[in-house]
């Protein structure tokens, strides 16, 4: 894929956004990645999405070993979609701080 960043769709539902590194012995490589975390809020019950970057758990991962077998659809992640943009602001908040 030509864009930076990838969109990896499971079959369980999950998604995450993120580098496809490599392909390896049935194991997708996934770098740099993040995912969506949605917060309801008690007062408003509204629902509120955040983009979450993985490696802030406790156990600090910086990548992901995904079973190809359970990868349902690969797509890119355009430039000038909203997650390229939240991506690009995270980095750019965290080169400042």
């Amino acid at each position: 894929m030509t864009t930076p960043y990838q969109a990896v769709f499971l079959d369980n539902g999950q998604f995450f956004y993120g580098k496809v590194d490599q392909s390896l012995s049935g194991f997708l490589l996934l770098t740099d990645i993040y995912y969506i975390q949605g917060s309801q809020d008690p007062e408003t019950n509204q629902v509120k999405n955040i983009l979450i970057q993985r490696g802030k758990e406790w156990h600090s991962p910086d990548r992901m070993f995904l079973n190809l077998r359970h990868v349902v659809a690969i797509e890119p992640v355009t430039s000038t979609s909203e997650v390229a943009q939240l991506i690009e602001k995270q980095q750019t908040n965290r080169e400042v701080k």
